[in-house]
């Protein structure tokens, strides 16, 4: 069976199998792992690969500076999974696997010389340490796209703009880079793989179990999760709001203009209106101070009554409003007002 349990290729301590080498015939193989492994660290230490450990440093300051913040929010708990995932792939430190392997290759890689080659145990591991850093970009990716979904939403509602917004920037770009490391290192262990058999083996110095195999191809990962068949999540993308000028709201509504709506008379007594929210009804602070201790006490009642206009505002979106709203009051208090009043209205329709 292949290698999917996680407690094998995400062990920290995995035990290595002893970097030993046996005299072979044909040494040609060697030359295309040697060009493989050189061509992979190479790009290790390319710009954009120090850029991710730049922007893995920053989101893991932005989570320690806003922690107690956000710790309650579901998008903030996939922000610490996120982090957690990074720190395990530092300590991964696949280059000096790599770096240790292509070391015990041979100098001349030549088909009609014979020379020492590493055994298949020690291939093996670093395939397996390549299948781990694999899946840990595979959670990254993941977690990336679960918490910009929900700081998105917040973003939308006017809530922590700055942060929020350079959070969405630093877990977009650790998503692009991400994607880009782990297809890096599946175009790696695809080509490695397929040269398992001419390796060496000794029975001794087995590393793999016999029921166990690793498995022969890894698919590059998708940006997005609606790239794949079964897509549940809509790709991430904020449109710009077109801007309506006061000349064309006005050509709007004499476009619309079809006359004026006359109630019908012939509406049954039994049936039940509505109630409806009225903007104006937040004009003043002391407006919206009363709504929000009308609506917390009705909030309270189980089931709420009908009077609640809240009830399908969730638990944590109506605390963080209130609690937006009271930090901005005793620094802006018309600022205060008018988010509490967008966020009010944009949920109640």
């Amino acid at each position: 069976m292949a290698i999917e349990n996680p407690c094998f290729w995400n062990e920290f301590e995995l035990k290595q199998p002893p970097l030993v080498t046996l005299q072979v015939e044909d040494t040609g193989f060697a030359k295309n792992v040697f060009v493989v492994i050189n061509r992979f660290l190479q790009q290790l230490s390319e710009p954009d690969a120090k850029d991710f450990d730049e922007t893995a440093a920053l989101i893991g300051r932005l989570m320690a500076r806003r922690k107690n913040s956000f710790r309650n929010m579901p998008g903030f708990r996939a922000v610490c999974k996120l982090n957690a995932a990074l720190c395990r792939l530092l300590r991964l430190d696949l280059a000096r696997d790599l770096e240790q392997f292509r070391g015990a290759l041979p100098d001349a890689c030549d088909a009609d010389l014979a020379g020492a080659m590493p055994t298949r145990s020690s291939l093996e591991f670093i395939l397996v340490r390549l299948l781990g850093f694999f899946h840990l970009h595979e959670r990254i990716r993941d977690c990336c796209i679960t918490a910009a979904t929900y700081f998105t939403q917040l973003l939308r509602n006017n809530f922590f703009m700055d942060f929020t917004t350079l959070l969405i920037a630093a877990i977009a770009k650790i998503n692009k880079l991400s994607i880009m490391q782990a297809s890096k290192s599946a175009t790696l262990y695809n080509k490695l793989r397929l040269q398992v058999t001419k390796f060496p083996q000794v029975d001794k110095h087995k590393f793999l179990a016999e029921n166990q195999e690793l498995p022969l191809k890894l698919q590059p990962l998708k940006s997005t999760l609606n790239e794949t068949k079964d897509a549940a999540t809509p790709a991430l993308v904020l449109k710009p709001v077109k801007v309506i000028t006061k000349v064309e709201k006005a050509k709007l509504k004499a476009k619309s203009d079809v006359g004026t709506v006359i109630a019908r008379d012939d509406t049954p007594a039994q049936c039940v209106t509505k109630t409806k929210f009225n903007e104006e009804a937040l004009a003043t602070v002391a407006d919206a101070q009363q709504f929000i201790a009308r609506e917390s006490k009705a909030r309270k009642q189980n089931p709420p009554p009908d009077t609640c206009l809240t009830k399908k505002i969730t638990k944590h979106e109506w605390l963080a409003a209130q609690t937006l709203f009271q930090r901005k009051l005793s620094k802006d208090p018309v600022k205060a007002l008018s988010i509490f009043r967008k966020f009010i209205v944009s949920k109640i329709k």
